[in-house]
């Protein structure tokens, strides 16, 4: 008996591992399980929610800070204070809406870089991120919004 197999433990295993003989020749044929096939699917997502980035391109870095404050210490080129109903003040000078982009334009191509951005108290955050949108548009790339009495 040592060479060959037993045939009733060769039924049990065969019948503990799914396998059965296909109807021609004799071959096994395997079911193919579900478990194994959903756990891979969920890896897989799991790995791909882990390694994949929320950040649009195109997105204004914007820091934050309090009034007064500067992140390297500097004055700003640009002061945008943003009123009621979203008008803008550039360096306490009122724009008129229509406006607003040539001017952001002319003052990035004048060489202005850094911009402070305050909003005012009865601003809405609507107001906000559509300051913030013209600002990118202009070419602005390093914009503080900053909190509170900021400058006037």
């Amino acid at each position: 008996m040592s060479g060959c197999f037993q045939l009733p433990l060769v039924r049990r295993a065969v019948r503990a591992m799914r396998i059965e003989p296909a109807a021609q020749g004799g071959v096994f044929r395997r079911r193919l399980g579900l478990t194994p096939l959903i756990d891979v699917i969920f890896l897989l997502l799991l790995f791909f929610m882990l390694t994949s980035t929320f950040q649009r391109a195109g997105e204004l870095a914007v820091s934050g800070g309090d009034a007064g404050t500067s992140a390297a210490g500097e004055l700003p080129d640009l002061i945008v204070k943003i009123e009621a109903g979203g008008a803008l003040a550039l360096n306490g000078e009122h724009v008129d809406a229509p406006d607003v982009p040539d001017r952001l334009s002319t003052l990035h191509d004048g060489g202005a870089q850094r911009v402070a951005v305050s909003a005012g108290v009865e601003a809405s955050v609507a107001d906000l991120t559509l300051a913030l949108d013209r600002l990118a548009q202009a070419g602005f790339e390093q914009v503080q919004v900053v909190r509170g009495a900021a400058v006037q």
